[in-house]
């Protein structure tokens, strides 16, 4: 936190002195004689601004009752003075403190454009630039403080840096420059870390300024002066340069010392080619380079496995022969694994199959447990093949030869799992974990499967055996503590399922009328309450676990420089830039935005539901549901101090919000993750402004959509979406010129074909032509904008062309 250190100032008044004491109190952490000063304070002079921002400050900092008013008193603060520099300071302090680093900055920047004495505001401004990425106004941050603590190698660093992050190469380099000039000669072994690395810095600004040759030179000068530690970097950069000058011989050299270095590293395979100009050379020669390198390096996989890649015909079933053979003798479990990505090309496949098959067959396969593995390989091939009947049969002769083998029923639960058979997979995946109870892994694989048979109870008891359950009786908060991604993800897909089924329940329910209708329809209203807000929870924990990765960074625009490592902090914030743009953030988001987009086209039903009439129940039933309600909770508790476990309360506050703030949320979170090249972000961003009635800015997502992938399978429903508006009489007719330009741009054929039929003809025929899950989504999502027989024909053979697992989850987004 940063302090408010020394203020000069005229002679005090009374009520600076008590200000002073309570500033003091504060940073005893003795908030409520603070508040009591402060309140003294304010109550003689109203217009102590920064009593009143100091008051918001240690409200927020402490558990009293008013901590919810402490922005208020932030803002009466700056309202009452918003030039008084100890305010502006404190306000800093307290949005900093909050997590709004762009107000921090304001107030910080404020502060210091008043005059404030306190020179360490620049370092937290330039921390708070660093984390808002304003790296226009880092540089002056940076030298101002370099000014003010030029003694300290890291503030010259950090204003290197900030003049690189700027684009502004020669001022970083001669930032740097200068402070080598002023400690030369004086740096002790425990500096030279830190030297080493800044070298490579300069060295890496001046490449990206364009320069490779002068890099190069300083690169020799480097070498030569023996001060740099990481050689392995030194190669890499000179191999860069070399062929960034067009000295590909030169560099072909360097990259053979690093592959002595690193034989493992595929990169510098396919670097080498690239220098040696043998890409596109005949697949003979290409291969004598490999073979040559493979004696080299005999224990090395890349040299064996690279011609795999290339290779055609009988050179490549020769070596393919020899590749799998001689992991299968040596038992490798590993070998179809390591042989996968080769079932990209089609025609590989059958050599595959005729060189494991005829293998297995023969007499070499003597060994039982060789013999095991090899069956091990085909098993993986069937499923690989969606060939399940086969699979299953010949992991069952695996199984029946090394029984005690768990990787077998782990592939064996795989295959039950893609016929949708998921009760037995799981059953059987935890057959394989009562093998082994110490192996973490198995534990893991055994609560995914669980999980995916939506039998979230079993799951939380398997996943508690290895958790800290001190405080619960389950290990459900610890692993929201932990922030177990792969847990809280799948544990929201199958609440998501679980809310889903029971609309898919409601419905059955109401076609067949009986003496137990309404309470069975009561009791079913209610699980989609539960599950819905259980599965905004879930996503909303990984969300949030992706904002604390992103509030992580900012110790880490200090720490680095004083610990001397520029190069890693330059990947923390590349790191950073795209931490919202993981896919399994993505998966998440779009979970949370469909639970959410469902609550609000329903809501009117989720209104009745929440404030149903209990029906009628005896004591005996009413003790049951008692009992279910508790189990409920018991294995969804998020942490102990958890008000609204299930979600309820989650619900019915997105239903009860004004309409303006029901996407408020949402909004802030799809604006955080979005990127021009995400397709998924894209999507988002057009449903929630199509829900915000923004249509042209529906119609720039749909277009970068376009730009990255013209048959992407979401474009011909958002079209869809999009087009109708044009027939909307609400819609104004400058808006509607607008999006008959911006649709004619991509899509001028579909937008002057009136005939509807031969439009959604041409829809299909474009974006949903392959049988892909994804495209299945779109299917749906298409005939929900436009109910139409073409739509469900087609979605029907995607579903047939699906393995059963796949096919069955479309029926969840039917709903």
């Amino acid at each position: 936190m940063s302090r408010l250190g020394k203020i000069r100032h005229p002679p005090a008044s009374s009520d600076d002195n008590n200000f002073k004491e309570a500033l003091k109190q504060y940073e005893n952490k003795q908030y409520k004689k603070s508040i009591k000063i402060l309140d003294s304070v304010i109550k003689r002079n109203s217009n102590h601004a920064q009593s009143f921002t100091l008051k918001g400050l240690v409200l927020e900092s402490s558990d009293l009752p008013e901590k919810d008013e402490a922005e208020s008193y932030v803002q009466k603060g700056l309202k009452k003075n918003p030039k008084q520099p100890l305010a502006c300071h404190i306000a800093g302090i307290y949005y900093r403190q909050v997590k709004n680093y762009a107000e921090a900055s304001k107030w910080y920047q404020a502060a210091l454009d008043n005059n404030s004495t306190n020179k360490g505001i620049w370092r937290d401004l330039s921390t708070m630039q660093s984390q808002i990425r304003d790296y226009k106004n880092l540089p002056k941050s940076r030298l101002e403080f370099l000014e003010e603590q030029s003694g300290y190698r890291c503030n010259w660093t950090g204003a290197a840096l900030a003049h690189y992050l700027n684009g502004d190469y020669a001022a970083a380099e001669k930032v740097l420059t200068k402070i080598e000039d002023v400690i030369k000669g004086s740096l002790g072994e425990s500096d030279m870390y830190e030297h080493s690395e800044c070298h490579l810095l300069k060295n890496k600004i001046i490449a990206d300024s364009g320069d490779y040759a002068r890099a190069l030179k300083d690169l020799d000068e480097l070498v030569e002066g023996g001060e740099v530690r990481d050689g392995t970097a030194l190669l890499e950069f000179r191999a860069l340069y070399l062929e960034k000058l067009g000295r590909d011989q030169e560099a072909s050299k360097i990259y053979r010392q690093l592959l002595k270095r690193n034989p493992d590293n595929v990169d510098y395979y396919h670097s080498l080619e690239r220098t040696l100009g043998t890409l596109n050379k005949p697949a003979a020669l290409r291969l004598a380079l490999y073979e040559k390198l493979a004696r080299f390096y005999p224990r090395s996989d890349p040299p064996k496995f690279i011609p795999l890649t290339f290779l055609k015909g009988d050179a490549f079933e020769k070596k393919l022969r020899e590749y799998i053979l001689g992991q299968l003798k040596r038992g490798v479990p590993a070998t179809f694994v390591n042989v996968k990505p080769l079932y990209k090309r089609k025609s590989n496949i059958p050599v595959i199959f005729k060189i494991v098959n005829e293998f297995y067959n023969s007499e070499e396969n003597s060994d039982p447990l060789i013999h095991t593995w090899t069956a091990y390989f085909l098993a993986q091939h069937y499923y690989r093949i969606h060939d399940y009947k086969n699979a299953i049969a010949i992991i069952d002769e695996a199984i029946h030869l090394t029984p005690t083998l768990v990787e077998l029923y782990i592939v064996k639960a795989r295959i039950y799992k893609r016929i949708n058979q998921l009760e037995k997979a799981s059953s059987i995946m935890e057959e394989a974990r009562l093998m082994d109870l110490q192996d973490r892994f198995i534990n893991y694989k055994s609560t995914k499967y669980f999980l995916r048979a939506n039998n979230i109870n079993a799951a939380v008891d398997t996943i508690s055996l290895f958790t800290k359950n001190d405080e619960t009786s389950n290990g459900v908060a610890d692993l929201h503590t932990m922030q177990c991604i792969w847990f809280l993800t799948e544990s929201a897909d199958a609440y998501f399922r679980l809310y889903k089924s029971a609309l898919q329940q409601i419905e059955t329910v109401k076609k067949t009328p009986s003496e137990t209708q309404a309470e069975e329809l009561f009791n079913l209203n209610k699980d989609v309450v539960t599950y819905s807000g259980l599965a905004l929870k879930r996503y909303g924990a990984v969300i949030e676990t992706f904002g604390v990765y992103w509030d992580d960074q900012l110790d880490f625009h200090q720490y680095c420089l004083r610990k001397g490592t520029p190069r890693a902090y330059l990947d923390m914030l590349s790191w950073g830039d795209h931490v919202f743009h993981q896919p399994i953030y993505m998966k998440s988001l779009v979970g949370y935005s469909n639970v959410t987009f469902d609550i609000l086209h329903n809501e009117e039903y989720f209104k009745e539901v929440l404030t149903a009439r209990p029906v009628k129940k005896s004591k005996k039933e009413k003790k049951e549901e008692g009992k279910k309600r508790e189990l409920l909770i018991k294995y969804a508790r998020a942490n102990v101090k958890d008000e609204d476990v299930l979600g309820e309360t989650l619900v019915k506050k997105l239903v009860d919000m004004k309409n303006k703030d029901k996407l408020g949320e949402l909004t802030k979170l799809i604006t955080k993750s979005e990127y021009d090249l995400s397709i998924d972000s894209q999507i988002l961003k057009f449903k929630l402004n199509f829900e915000l009635k923004k249509f042209v800015l529906c119609l720039q997502s749909l277009n970068k959509i376009h730009a990255v992938n013209a048959t992407h399978p979401s474009i011909g429903a958002l079209y869809l979406k999009l087009h109708q508006e044009l027939n909307d009489s609400n819609v104004q007719d400058a808006i509607k010129k607008i999006l008959i330009l911006g649709l004619t741009k991509n899509f001028g054929t579909l937008v002057k074909n009136e005939n509807r039929e031969l439009v959604i003809d041409e829809l299909v025929k474009i974006y949903l032509k392959h049988d892909t899950f994804e495209t299945g989504l779109y299917a749906i999502f298409a005939n929900t904008v436009v109910a139409c027989e073409k739509f469900t024909a087609r979605l029907d053979a995607i579903q047939a062309a699906l393995d059963p697992y796949e096919s069955n989850y479309l029926e969840y987004y039917k709903l």
